[in-house]
């Protein structure tokens, strides 16, 4: 599971970089983004869940943001401080992802 994770991941990734960097668009984009997001985000959840909490943190934090991120994306899900709360788990994903890579 956590091989189509990764696949999954990667194409969300490279879709969501040519839509915001190079204009690229195509139907229902904002629709298809936002729930592939949240699919991959639940993959990383349930995968591996036999790893210790410690080494695999930086993937429990990246599915909680991607399942974040999707729902505030598709649904417009918005509070006071939801853009810092995203992006801190962004950041704190990256970081132990970083740190806790073999």
């Amino acid at each position: 599971m956590r091989k189509w994770a990764n696949i999954l991941l990667g194409i969300w990734l490279v879709l969501t970089g040519l839509v915001h960097l190079g204009g690229v668009s195509f139907a229902k984009s904002g629709v298809i983004l936002p729930i592939l997001g949240i699919v991959v985000g639940i993959l990383f959840l349930i995968a591996d869940r036999s790893e210790k909490l410690a080494a695999q943190i930086g993937i429990v934090l990246l599915g909680v943001w991607l399942v974040a991120g999707g729902l505030v994306s598709l649904f417009h899900i918005h509070f006071d401080g939801s853009s810092v709360i995203i992006a801190v788990l962004a950041v704190a994903a990256g970081v132990m992802l970083m740190i806790t890579q073999r």
